[in-house]
């Protein structure tokens, strides 16, 4: 999770509830905000990026930054690639030029560029996907940092349906818990540090442009237009994750080196009266990951020393694993690794990123018992079974399908996993 500064100070007042979120008056967040047809994010597509392959679905322009008229046109589907290049003078004074080929030769001293459709209905090319708004090249330390700047409402279009899937009519009311929550994150995101907001990445939320949009999400967005969900009258960091396995995670269960937030704690999703969870029908609810002697001397060779003092060579025969405490929500708190040259410890998420499996996943989750055989000196084997898969924190997104399914609305699904939260609007 990347921590960001926002924008301003918002006021609150309020105003009636919002769509399919029940009764009651909510608080309408007014001042560092826009709306979302009008806020403007900016999604980091490539830090480094060179000789990037830029056109357009209909007519598209180069401009200058601050500039209303292009410096260059092209036609639709003109399928152009863009490269830098530095001139700098005897005493070491250099602009960066931008070159559009193969058919054009275009330079400026600006620092940067803006590709911008020139008509309403067509959409702006990067590397063959589709992307709303305008794309961003500026210069990096090394190549184009790209960055598509779009409304925040264009964003949501290109994130829900990749972070929830195609749902059934029933699961509606996910699709509409979804699409606040990533709002709400991508609200709480807001910076004014560096030349971007958020990545198109898991790092923050997926994003993939035109080309994931679904006629269902679209909709959820649609339905809780500007809703976000709010503590003490400001937008909240909504994180959220595949399968919590039974119990969400409280933050330093997870990011041990975060602070603890009071709407991010254990929630159990347990269906009342019943030894079943909401989130049951995951794929992943439960899994085994298995490891022999050799396969546990690999991943620990190759990932334990980032993040231990561990040595990056010669670490020897792993002796010993055990558990090291547990978390309020039952997940393993840390896990001490002995090998022959030391005794490691890995606390909370940092054991998913060096118990990979063998192309390199981390695993599932912390939410995990395990076995072991020793002989010769070493572990000849560890079976991990687990529930879960994703970090437990905040919003479980197979948790809310199965609420969804049980006639759960998207408010009631939000103020579960985020308990002591209210859900409000962008006002602007």
């Amino acid at each position: 999770m990347v921590v960001s500064t926002l924008v301003g100070v918002a006021a609150c007042v309020s105003l009636s509830s919002p769509r399919g979120g029940g009764g009651g008056n909510v608080p309408v967040v007014r001042g560092a905000y826009k709306s979302g047809a009008s806020q403007l994010v900016r999604i980091l597509l490539a830090p480094d990026s060179s000789e990037p392959r830029i056109s357009g679905t209909g007519e598209w322009g180069v401009f200058e930054p601050g500039k209303s008229s292009p410096i260059a046109r092209f036609q639709p589907n003109q399928d152009l690639t863009i490269r830098i290049f530095q001139d700098c003078n005897s005493v070491g004074y250099c602009t960066m030029n931008f070159a559009v080929t193969p058919t054009v030769n275009l330079t400026t001293n600006k620092d940067s560029v803006i590709i911008r459709p020139l008509r309403e209905d067509s959409f702006i090319t990067w590397n063959g996907k589709r992307y709303r708004g305008e794309i961003v090249l500026a210069r990096g330390d090394s190549g184009l940092i790209t960055v598509n700047r779009l409304t925040m409402d264009s964003y949501l279009r290109g994130v829900v349906p990749l972070e929830i899937g195609n749902r059934t009519a029933a699961e509606f009311a996910a699709v509409e818990a979804q699409a606040v929550a990533a709002r709400t994150y991508a609200y709480k995101h807001l910076t004014t540090s560096r030349a971007f907001d958020m990545y198109s990445t898991v790092q923050d939320q997926v994003y993939g442009g035109v080309d994931a949009e679904k006629p269902q999400s679209d909709s959820a967005i649609m339905t809780t237009a500007d809703v976000v969900v709010l503590y003490n009258g400001q937008p909240i960091s909504t994180p959220y994750h595949s399968t919590c396995g039974g119990s969400t995670a409280a933050v330093t269960e997870v990011w041990y080196n975060q602070p603890d937030e009071p709407y991010l704690r254990p929630v159990s999703d347990r269906i009342p009266g019943t030894d079943h969870y909401y989130c049951d029908p995951s794929p992943r609810f439960s899994w085994t990951q298995s490891y022999d002697a050799a396969g546990l001397r690999t991943v620990m060779e190759k990932y334990l020393a980032a993040y231990t003092n561990a040595p990056k060579t010669n670490l020897g025969k792993i002796t010993d694993v055990r558990e090291a405490g547990r978390t309020p929500s039952g997940r393993v708190a840390a896990l001490t690794v002995q090998t022959e040259s030391g005794s490691y410890t890995l606390r909370g998420n940092d054991i998913r990123f060096v118990l990979r499996d063998p192309k390199g996943a981390i695993l599932n989750s912390t939410y995990f018992t395990f076995t072991k055989d020793t002989g010769g000196g070493e572990v000849t084997n560890l079976t991990v079974n687990g529930r879960g898969y994703g970090h437990g924190i905040g919003m479980c997104q197979w948790g809310a399908i199965g609420r969804a399914r049980a006639g759960q609305n998207y408010r009631t699904i939000l103020e579960t996993y985020y308990p002591g939260t209210t859900i409000g609007r962008i006002a602007g």
